[in-house]
C-alpha cells in the first residue's frame, strides 16, 4: 500500500550541490548546481528562455533554470496560501502537501496536474490549474480531473503524467499500488477528461506507480516505478520500462531502465521526458547517499538502441541537431506575416496562408518530434495537421490541414536556413514551404516549391 512521504528530514535544503561521477573518474557526469531539491518531479518544461521543474511539496514547490543544470528556488509555490476548496470534501485530512505534479502546454495555457491524497489511503484525487504563463503565473484552479474512492481495487488517483501523441491528442496516465495504472484522454480545451479511464498495467496491489508515457517512432514506452519510495537511503525504488504499438497497450517486455542504486544515486523515481533541441533528457529524483539520503533532481540523456531506451549521466547539455518540441508561431522572413489557417477554419482541407499577427490559436502550431528527425505540425485551433494537398509531389501543390494519419505528406523536416531562420521541407515531396509569388499580402497562399534560396521560403519559429 505505497504512498508518498513528503516530510522527510532535511528534505528542502538549498545551497550548491554537485553530482558525483557515475561510471568512472575519467568521465564526468553532468552537474546539477544551485537548489537541487526534488521528489516526484514533473517532466521539465520551458517557457521562453526558462525551464521549470515542479515537484512534490507544500502548495506545489518549483524551481527554474536557464540551462537545465543550475536551478534556483522560486519565491512562493503555486498555491501560496491554502488550497482549492473542493479538496476538503474530496480528500478529508489533506494537509497541503501536493504530490507528483505534471505540466503540459495546451491551446495557449500551461495546465498543471497535481495529486491530493493522504498517506496509506487510495481516497485520492487529481486536480488541474492553468496559467497563460509560467514566468509570470496567474494560476486558476479548474477543479477535479479524476478521483478514487478508497476501495482496494481502485486505480489510485495520484502521479499524473501527461503525454502528447504525434497527432496532438493528449493523454494522462496515473496510478499506483491498489488497482494499478490507468490512462484517459484529455480534452485540450477544458483540461478535463475526454472519455473513460482504462486500466493499462499492473494491479492487485503489486508495487507499481509513477507511470510516464513517451513515444519514439512506432512504439509507445511506459516508464514506471517498482519498489518502495520515500525512505531516503533505504528506498527500494527502481525504474522499469515496457512498450506497445498502441498508447492503450498492451505494454509488454518490461525491463530495467535504472537500478535501485548506482554509486551514490539511490532509489530513482518519476521519469519525465524533455525533447529539447533534438535531444531527449530524462528527469528523475534520487536519494543522495553522500548527503544523508536527501532527495534531489537527476538529469540524464536518453538514446535508443534496438528499439529500447538507454540512459546516461555522462553528457554535456547542448543541441543534438534538431528543434525543441513546443508551441510556435511561424513567421515568413520576407513579409513578417504568419503561417495561418484560412478564415481560422477547422474544416478538413482548409488552406494554409500567410496573415498578419492575430491573437487566435489558428496561428499557433504544435511541433512534435516523430523520432526519425521529422516532425508533425498540429494546429492549436483545429487540432489538424499541416498536410500536402492530395499527396502531391508537384511544385506548386497547395498546403492545407487534414486530420492526422501519419503519412509522409504530414511529415516535415526543419532545416537551418541561416540567420536564425528555417526551411520547412516535406518528407513526401522534398519541396519546401513557400509563399506564392513572394507576396507580402494577407491571404497569400502557402504552397510547396523547389528550393530557390528566396526569403519567402524562410521561416522564423517563434516559440511561445
Amino acid at each position: 500500500m505505497q504512498q508518498k512521504n513528503t516530510r522527510s528530514s532535511g528534505y528542502w535544503r538549498s545551497g550548491l550541490q554537485g553530482l558525483l561521477s557515475l561510471f568512472c573518474a575519467a568521465v564526468q557526469a553532468v552537474t546539477i548546481t544551485g537548489v537541487p531539491n526534488s521528489h516526484d518531479p514533473a517532466g521539465l518544461i520551458k517557457d521562453g528562455d526558462t525551464y521549470f521543474h515542479f515537484t512534490t511539496g507544500q502548495g506545489i514547490w518549483y524551481s527554474t533554470s536557464t540551462n537545465l543544470t543550475h536551478w534556483s528556488a522560486t519565491a512562493s509555490p503555486v498555491f501560496p496560501s491554502g488550497w482549492p476548496a473542493w479538496i476538503d470534501s474530496a480528500v478529508p485530512g489533506f494537509s497541503g502537501a501536493f504530490w507528483a505534479p505534471d505540466v503540459i502546454q495546451m491551446k495557449g495555457y500551461y495546465y498543471l496536474y497535481y495529486s491530493v491524497s493522504t498517506f496509506g489511503s487510495s481516497r485520492s484525487a487529481i486536480g488541474v490549474a492553468r496559467s497563460v504563463s509560467l514566468k509570470n503565473p496567474n494560476w486558476v484552479d479548474l477543479g477535479m480531473v479524476v478521483s478514487s474512492s478508497g476501495a482496494s481495487t481502485d486505480i489510485n488517483a495520484i502521479d499524473p503524467a501527461l503525454f502528447r501523441d504525434h497527432d496532438g491528442r493528449i493523454y494522462m496516465s496515473y496510478g499506483s499500488f491498489f488497482g494499478g495504472l490507468g490512462l484517459v484522454e484529455i480534452n485540450t480545451t477544458t483540461g478535463k477528461t475526454s472519455g473513460n479511464v482504462q486500466h493499462i498495467y499492473g494491479g492487485n496491489h503489486q508495487s507499481i506507480e509513477a507511470p510516464y508515457i513517451s513515444r519514439q517512432g512506432n512504439y509507445y514506452y511506459l516508464y514506471l516505478n517498482r519498489g518502495a519510495c520515500c525512505q531516503g537511503s533505504n528506498s527500494s525504488y527502481y525504474i522499469q520500462v515496457a512498450r506497445s504499438t498502441s498508447v492503450w497497450g498492451p505494454y509488454q517486455n518490461e525491463r530495467s531502465l535504472l537500478p535501485n542504486q548506482s554509486g551514490n544515486y539511490k532509489g530513482p523515481g518519476h521519469v519525465g521526458v524533455l525533447k529539447d533541441s533534438g535531444c531527449q533528457y530524462v528527469s528523475t529524483h534520487y536519494y543522495d547517499l553522500n548527503d544523508g539520503g536527501n532527495a534531489k533532481l537527476d538529469l540524464l540523456k536518453m538514446s535508443f538502441s534496438s528499439g529500447w531506451p538507454t540512459l546516461t549521466r555522462n553528457f554535456s547539455v547542448g543541441s543534438c541537431g534538431g528543434v525543441s518540441e513546443g508551441t510556435y508561431r511561424i513567421k515568413a522572413r520576407h513579409s513578417g506575416k504568419y503561417l495561418s489557417l484560412d478564415n481560422a477554419s477547422t474544416g478538413n482541407g482548409a488552406l494554409v496562408e500567410q496573415y498578419s499577427l492575430a491573437s487566435g490559436l489558428h496561428q499557433q502550431w504544435q511541433l512534435i518530434s516523430l523520432g526519425d528527425g521529422s516532425y508533425s505540425l498540429i494546429n492549436s485551433h483545429s487540432g489538424q495537421a499541416l498536410d500536402v494537398w492530395e499527396l502531391s509531389t508537384a511544385a506548386g501543390a497547395s498546403i492545407a490541414q487534414w486530420p492526422y494519419w501519419g503519412g509522409a505528406g504530414q511529415k516535415w523536416l526543419i532545416e537551418d536556413a541561416g540567420a536564425g531562420f528555417s526551411r520547412i521541407r516535406s518528407v513526401l515531396s522534398n519541396h519546401v514551404l513557400d509563399v506564392s509569388g513572394a507576396s507580402t499580402a494577407n491571404d497569400a497562399k502557402v504552397l510547396q516549391w523547389t528550393v530557390t534560396g528566396g526569403t519567402n521560403q524562410q521561416w522564423l519559429l517563434e516559440r511561445l
